[in-house]
């Protein structure tokens, strides 16, 4: 059981916020209502520009997965590349036998 670091209730889920890192019962979840330091640092330096208000923690992961979706669809093109061969090969030895 995990305490809420804002009122000490006991809690066993407890929210952990994503801003502070702090465990927080579900009325102080919100970082609106725990007072979160980790909220008020992340208004400051994310600046004046809206597309900056987003908060994306995996974003330096992104140009990872598209390689790896990428990868994917190499992959599967190489696949269907063998099976169209595989299918040729089979149809020639079908008519092989057939004549």
């Amino acid at each position: 059981m995990a305490r809420c670091s804002y009122c000490g209730a006991s809690e066993s889920m407890p929210f952990t916020c994503k801003f502070c890192g702090g465990k927080f019962c579900g009325e102080h979840r919100l970082p609106e209502n725990h007072e979160c330091q980790g909220l008020a640092v992340y208004k400051e330096t994310r600046g004046k520009e809206p597309e900056n208000w987003i908060y994306e923690p995996f974003r330096a992961e992104v140009p990872e997965e598209r390689s790896r979706v990428q990868e994917v669809v190499s992959r599967l093109s190489l696949r269907h590349a063998l099976y169209a061969l595989l299918a040729v090969l089979l149809i020639a030895m079908l008519l092989r036998t057939l004549l």
